[in-house]
């Protein structure tokens, strides 16, 4: 869809209209610029480098058998694949290196994250070993290199929760118990993910054999990759079926539309004329709130002019003085008296029949919040295109999948609906962290209730027209993961959600997994191209099946679904991957880490202390 803006503002300069106090809360992260995130692949390089010629030394001085990794106790240390553990503490030390933060903190950090790898890893391989010696099991090299793979995406941001400096815990009110019936669809769709695979590569050992040759099965392991896959697609049927189950009922009720706007005057009257052609067929009564927050620009004139012009709404500007879209929702929730309230971020545009499909929902009490697919506005850019498969596979594929077992951690604020008064009573929007739109979710289904994505309900948001806009956008998107778990930190894994069971220590992984996904296709490369002698049972089908392999075949799968033509946009949209694998790192470079102080022995400490405390006394005292 491709929508102009209908206002004589359009042609505004609209040159970092993106940026706000919610780019980087001054309390929890630093605007770092792109200079962090390059001289952390720059030096990242220059180790991975000296550390592979110090082994290709060894080899050339008859150090022929050390390891080719850092697998210790093993047999065949040299037969491995590809260099795992070694990539893992290279970009540990090397994030270490460089945190934001002063030298002592990054030390700490250098001993928090290799020590412990390392401890996991001689712990893995001391087992291995007593096992094989017993005559018990023989597990390869490449069986301890993916267990310690999998333990480090789990230490990165256990590392990083425990040493940033993040929000603490929030207010929440706890339900009892894990829902029964979502618990049962997860466990049922996990076994027959496990049974399915196990099948793959045991029955068509062949078939699986050839896939892996052609770097469409690999990486951290074909049965692993077999079984996210069918459990994705299990799940996704289940909530198919639930999604249907919830819109099958008419509810129609008066509404309040919330838009905070903050310098959106190129945009904001599509927005509001998008509300008034869906309020022509929606049976209810619909106010319009725009939250004028502190805007430089003309957001205000264009928006009370478009608002007069509608015919099937009535609306109002209200000013926000004090910066922060949480700040503009939290006014405007306190001044609405709607029982529902539609929360619309200004670049948003929604289609036909999305109110009427969302509020369905609300049929049902126990439904919290209810979002939508948010489709790009317009198909013109590299961005554009690369969004849309994005979206399709995101929104039309995954968070499907997550509505099978009550799942849905977050509903995106470009669209999403609530019942003004839960919203009141788990604490209204949080302020001065990014993730706000996710974090009320969380709070909500911690509260008993559960989110909805419903892909039927379409509208339509800006995709950023700049790089710079890009850069923004993820850094903020993926720094959220981090705000959002340290606030809802009683959450993880807790016993009482999917959310807080699954969903969430999922997508800490799945970022650390992002976070490094650059890093170990330069590394691969490097030791491929540059040490292939050194290493030379290295392969490199499991490497390129991390970037395309499965993920890739799925991905033609759901676009083929939903709309055909925009296969052809995939080759893009992998390389958007590796690019948005570079703002993870980015987002987790601007986190901050409080500094640290050298610990001095214990009588220069109490000499420190005696004479600060004695500092401010005059003589005669």
């Amino acid at each position: 869809m491709t929508t102009s803006v209908p206002n004589p503002h359009a042609e505004e300069a609209m040159t970092d209209h993106f940026r706000s106090v919610d780019s980087a809360p001054a309390d929890y992260a630093v605007d770092r610029p792109a200079s962090g995130v390059n001289g952390f692949l720059v030096t990242f390089i220059a180790l991975t480098i000296l550390v592979m010629c110090a082994r290709t030394l060894m080899i050339h001085t008859g150090y022929y058998d050390a390891p080719r990794d850092l697998a210790l106790f093993t047999e065949g240390r040299g037969e491995v694949v590809f260099p795992l553990r070694m990539f893992i503490v290279l970009f540990f030390l090397t994030y270490a290196l460089f945190a934001y933060s002063n030298i002592w903190r990054r030390a700490f950090l250098v001993g928090a994250l290799l020590g412990k790898f390392l401890l996991f890893c001689i712990a893995v391989d001391t087992i291995f070993g007593v096992l094989r010696d017993a005559g018990i099991v023989s597990i390869s090299v490449f069986g301890g290199q993916m267990i310690s793979g999998l333990a480090a995406l789990a230490i990165f941001p256990h590392t990083i929760l425990r040493q940033a400096q993040l929000p603490t815990q929030g207010p929440m009110s706890r339900e009892p118990r894990l829902p029964p019936k979502a618990f049962f669809a997860w466990f049922l769709s996990l076994a027959l993910a496990m049974v399915g695979a196990a099948i793959a590569i045991h029955v068509l050992f062949n078939i699986v054999d050839t896939l892996k040759n052609w770097a469409i099965l690999g990486g951290i392991g074909a049965g692993v990759f077999l079984m996210q896959q069918i459990l994705a697609v299990a799940t996704a049927l289940l909530g198919i079926r639930a999604i249907k189950k919830s819109r099958s009922h008419d509810f129609a009720p008066a509404t309040a539309i919330l838009v905070p706007a903050h310098n959106e005057a190129h945009s904001i009257g599509a927005t509001i004329e998008s509300v008034d052609r869906a309020a022509e067929t929606y049976p209810g009564k619909i106010h319009l709130y725009v939250i004028n927050n502190a805007s430089s620009d003309a957001t205000r004139e264009v928006a009370e002019e478009t608002i007069g012009a509608c015919e099937f709404i009535t609306g109002e500007v209200i000013d926000c003085p004090t910066p922060g879209k949480a700040i503009a929702l939290n006014m405007g929730v306190d001044l609405i008296r709607e029982e529902f309230i539609v929360r619309i971020d200004a670049d948003t545009v929604i289609g036909p029949g999305c109110l009427e499909t969302a509020m369905r929902h609300f049929a049902n009490p126990d439904v919290g919040c209810v979002g939508g697919i948010p489709m790009p506005l317009e198909e013109k850019t590299w961005i554009d295109k690369s969004r849309l498969v994005e979206v399709y596979m995101r929104h039309g594929f995954f968070q499907v999948s997550l509505d099978g077992y009550q799942g849905v951690m977050g509903i995106p604020g470009m669209f999403a609906v609530y019942r003004r008064e839960q919203l009141i009573e788990v604490g209204g929007m949080v302020q001065g962290m990014n993730g706000e739109d996710t974090d009320i979710c969380m709070r909500l289904t911690a509260a008993g209730y559960h989110s909805i994505a419903d892909p039927k309900a379409v509208y339509y948001s800006e995709t950023p027209a700049s790089y710079a806009h890009l850069w923004e956008q993820r850094t903020r998107w993926f720094r959220s993961i981090y705000h959002l778990t340290a606030r809802n930190r009683a959450m993880l894994f807790d016993g009482h959600t999917m959310v807080g069971t699954f969903v969430l220590p999922f997508n800490l992984v799945n970022a650390a997994r992002r976070a490094m996904l650059a890093p170990l296709l330069i590394f691969a490369s490097i030791a491929f191209i540059g040490f292939h002698a050194t290493f030379t049972s290295m392969r490199w089908q499991p490497v390129v099946a991390t970037l395309l392999g499965m993920s890739m075949v799925m991905t033609v799968a759901v676009c083929a679904i939903w709309r055909p033509a925009s296969i052809r946009h995939i080759p893009l949209y992998l390389g958007f991957r590796v690019l948005r694998s570079y703002f993870t790192l980015a987002s987790a470079l601007s986190l901050i880490y409080p500094p640290m102080q050298p610990r001095m022995p214990r009588m220069c400490s109490r000499r420190r202390s005696r004479r600060k405390a004695t500092a401010h006394l005059t003589p005669s005292e």
